[in-house]
């Protein structure tokens, strides 16, 4: 039977991939002076007032019910505040492979919180898709795997990296039944982002971190990209195409961006691609196809 990917739905999984894609290099940028708690804290607070200037713009509903601002509470907690703070810690001890490897289960999270939580069925297309996509994962982050100890310090790291992908998924099922309550991307993510900026200012405090600012080229620019395109467009896209083709579909994009990771690295510091490593994009490329695609005669089962 032929498949097809809805054009709007590509536009927005493309867009949340290349952008998320080159992150994480440009953090790097961010990594000096400044904690990255800190940094994380400037990032959310600078994009949710963008945010709020693009509701304004738009005529969205910035007064909330009690109930709503409850749930970007959580949505704040959970996606701008707790999974940043625990990725930023396992990255200490662990490789970008390993934190990919870690990050793309959450497309399986996602597909059982939405079943379980919001009634949407396991499809085994999609799943079959996301097991070969985790699959060209492990084999392009093969030497990071066969390096990695039980013994020491990663492990520990290693449950923090799944923890934050619990809380990153459970952000995303806040964020979807968000919309479900009439409530856009926009006015819940900038809620989101302010609370979640709150809470990671309150944890900074709470911890004695210095809450400073770095005045200079490669700082200034490189959190600017990162609210602008990291943030801003990247949730954005993202959190659209949550409310457009649901969580479990959605996650894929964290099986993809990678990719654009490895080949970021290849035109600008020189990585070789070995022939696995081509073979290990192949199948990501493949199993997103397969997660993404559906037969011409199927509707999604989520708004367009």
């Amino acid at each position: 039977m032929a498949s097809q990917i809805n054009r709007v739905d590509a536009t927005l999984f493309a867009i949340t991939v290349l952008t998320w894609g080159t992150t994480w290099f440009v953090i790097l940028g961010q990594l000096g002076v400044v904690h990255p708690i800190v940094s994380v804290g400037w990032r959310f607070l600078l994009a949710s007032l963008v945010v709020f200037g693009i509701c304004i713009v738009r005529s969205e509903r910035l007064v909330l019910k009690p109930t709503e601002h409850a749930l970007c509470v959580l949505l704040g907690l959970f996606l701008f505040c707790l999974n940043y703070g625990l990725f930023y810690t396992a990255s200490l001890s662990l490789t970008t492979g390993l934190v990919s490897v870690v990050f793309s289960t959450m497309v399986f999270w996602n597909a059982l919180g939405a079943r379980l939580f919001m009634g949407q069925l396991l499809e085994a297309r999609s799943l079959i898709g996301g097991l070969i996509g985790v699959l060209g994962l492990l084999v392009l982050f093969r030497t990071e795997l066969v390096t990695f100890s039980w013994e020491s310090d990663e492990s520990f790291a290693l449950l923090l990296c799944l923890l934050g992908t619990l809380s990153a998924s459970s952000g995303n099922l806040v964020s979807a039944t968000l919309q479900r309550r009439s409530m856009t991307v926009w006015n819940s993510t900038a809620y989101g982002m302010l609370y979640g900026t709150a809470l990671t200012f309150s944890f900074a405090l709470v911890n004695d971190l210095d809450i400073q600012f770095e005045w200079t080229a490669i700082y200034v620019g490189s959190l600017l990209y990162l609210v602008l395109f990291g943030s801003v467009i990247a949730f954005g896209s993202y959190l659209t195409l949550i409310g457009r083709i649901g969580p479990g579909r959605a996650a894929y994009t964290t099986v993809a961006f990678p990719v654009v990771a490895v080949l970021v690295s290849v035109l600008f510091e020189g990585y070789q691609l070995s022939l696995l490593a081509l073979a290990a994009v192949a199948l990501i490329v493949t199993g997103n196809w397969l997660a993404l695609s559906k037969p011409k005669d199927q509707k999604s089962p989520c708004r367009a």
